[in-house]
């Protein structure tokens, strides 16, 4: 059998080579040389070679040709309709089953997936489309949270106490460390922050901390779009990436951001709420770190976090974040200056984590400006500070010019029809429909044609990170580590891959090929769960929106 596939696949290229060779022409292609001339929409296209194949001469129609008997046979799409669980069954015998079952599945190709047995329903303006696994009760415990304890009755402090020393010893001892056990106010025992309802617990919120807390929860309630405010009901619940996957797949997103949006206790865990813990830059890092957020990474390459890292076991972290009590700045002694819980407060304009361009040096921007240069004269000179910002600024502005010009490349491809594939030869996005991911869609890096997954990463995953790099002083991250020479690498691919799909295009031309994209596009056993197979009519409510005032998703 093999060598049955190796002469047929010697004789296709054989055949491909000599109709290149000797201009075989095929119905209803011209012989003229390989250009591909540009072509306004998709579905246009279409059309033209429907109404070409259409009205072909007959006697050209009937023509059996080596070339036209090998135009199929080099397009081909795969024969075998048997699923790999089938193919890999018949091979190693081993059982087909679901992946729920609890049985071993060797490198899990016999398993069938199985959605989780219990969901807690989305809400939102997207609320009908998606759903959260039951770790979201956790995460957003006023809309999720509820207790299922057979303790019934009420009770007090001390009795809680009591009784957790058995039960939950850890967190009684974390407790016990805190002010909440000997405060100023008297003590902030278990009732206060749960209840003393056994049947009616509640877990915490920002709104709970907030009633001892009123000037911390107004800080962190004041942030616009882009801020842990709206970290989890705009950034999760209303983002596509988020609604467009499988729940359990983006569980991860979903608790980290629902945590910084809906609960306290992400920077001040439980049950000891220490400022000391607060104040350390790893606190931070849980969240900010990896792919499109490079905050803890940047910050750890740079000298201040080196310095953090060497002498940080040497301070003392009771003390307020002032120059004269820390050597060096972390995350919270900038971001949150004198104890600032609006850590959007200091920024200068929200640029969407990097992937939009501004100049923060602009005269618009001047008092924000001024404002960063005064955090860094506690220990630096003005105009060291205002030199390290003029530097970011133009890193900045180069990056963007790289992604521009990638942009170019691939937007010359969709307009010309010869993404492989183009949109419509997906599955649909999160609205039903069909858009080019990169302009007016939802800017994704999966289900999209590789030169487009390839165009994302430059923009999210690198020409975001030279700006990160950049405003942290990490200058290895804004070069060698994940900025301008993986830019380079990245531009060069794009270019590498438009290069080829266009010289295929031209050989397709050339010998009559008409190519249709391969059905594993759009169909698979992952891809068939993406949210754009499930849209309906009237799915969505608009009225839901919480974008206030921003753009909201396109429909």
């Amino acid at each position: 059998m093999g060598k049955g596939i190796k002469f047929t696949a010697a004789v296709g290229i054989a055949v491909l080579l000599g109709c290149i060779q000797m201009g075989c022409e095929q119905p209803g292609v011209k012989k003229t040389g390989a250009t591909v001339s540009p072509q306004p929409q998709v579905e246009e296209k279409a059309a033209a070679a429907e109404q070409s194949e259409v009205s072909a001469p007959e006697e050209k129609k009937d023509e059996k040709s080596s070339c036209a008997t090998k135009k199929e046979e080099t397009a081909s799409h795969p024969k075998d309709k048997r699923t790999i669980q089938q193919i890999i069954s018949e091979l190693t015998g081993e059982k087909i089953g679901p992946d729920n079952s609890g049985d071993l599945y060797h490198a899990g190709l016999t398993a069938t997936y199985t959605s989780p047995e219990e969901v807690l329903p989305g809400e939102g303006k997207f609320g009908k489309l998606f759903k959260f696994l039951p770790i979201i009760r956790w995460y957003d415990p006023d809309h999720y949270y509820t207790p299922n304890l057979n303790v019934s009755g009420e009770y007090k402090h001390e009795e809680c106490v009591m009784c957790h020393t058995v039960q939950t010893p850890g967190i009684v001892a974390q407790w016990k460390k805190s002010k909440h056990s000997s405060s100023e106010k008297g003590v902030v025992g278990c009732d206060k922050c749960h209840g003393n309802n056994h049947q009616q617990l509640y877990m915490p919120s920002w709104k709970h901390c907030g009633e001892c807390h009123p000037e911390q929860q107004a800080g962190h309630r004041a942030g616009k779009i882009g801020s842990h405010t709206h970290a989890f009901h705009v950034s999760v619940v209303e983002a596509t990436w988020q609604i467009s996957k499988p729940e359990a797949e983006v569980t991860a997103c979903a608790t980290c951001h629902g945590i910084a949006e809906n609960r306290c206790d992400g920077c001040h865990t439980r049950h000891d709420f220490s400022l000391a813990e607060a104040r350390k830059p790893n606190n931070c890092g849980i969240c900010h770190t990896g792919l499109d957020h490079y905050e803890y990474e940047m910050y750890r390459e740079s000298y201040h976090g080196m310095i953090y890292e060497s002498e940080q076991h040497t301070w003392d972290w009771s003390k307020p974040l002032k120059p004269a009590n820390y050597k060096t700045p972390t995350c919270a002694y900038c971001h949150m200056k004198d104890g600032e819980h609006n850590a959007q407060k200091a920024s200068t304009i929200n640029s969407h984590m990097g992937t939009s361009l501004v100049d923060r040096g602009a005269p618009k921007f001047k008092e924000s400006r001024q404002n960063w240069i005064n955090t860094c004269k506690g220990c630096h000179s003005p105009r060291f500070a205002a030199d390290q910002f003029e530097a970011m600024d133009e890193a900045v502005k180069v990056s963007f010019a790289k992604w521009r010009e990638a942009m170019k490349i691939v937007v010359d491809l969709y307009n010309d029809g010869l993404l492989d594939p183009m949109p419509n030869d997906l599955a649909p996005d999160y609205a039903g429909h069909y858009t080019f991911s990169l302009l007016g869609g939802e800017g994704r890096m999966f289900n999209v044609s590789d030169i487009e997954r390839t165009s994302f990463e430059m923009l999210v995953y690198i020409t975001n990170a030279v700006y990160k790099a950049m405003a942290h002083g990490a200058m290895y991250g804004a070069t060698y580590g994940k900025g301008a020479f993986l830019q380079d690498r990245w531009l060069i691919q794009i270019k590498g891959e438009a290069s080829k799909l266009r010289r295929i295009r031209a050989l397709e031309d050339r010998v009559g090929i008409k190519h249709k994209a391969y059905d594993f596009w759009k169909h698979g056993e992952y891809t068939d769960l993406l949210l754009g197979w499930k849209r309906k009519p009237g799915d969505t409510n608009k009225a839901d929106c919480r974008h206030e005032g921003e753009n909201c998703l396109a429909e």
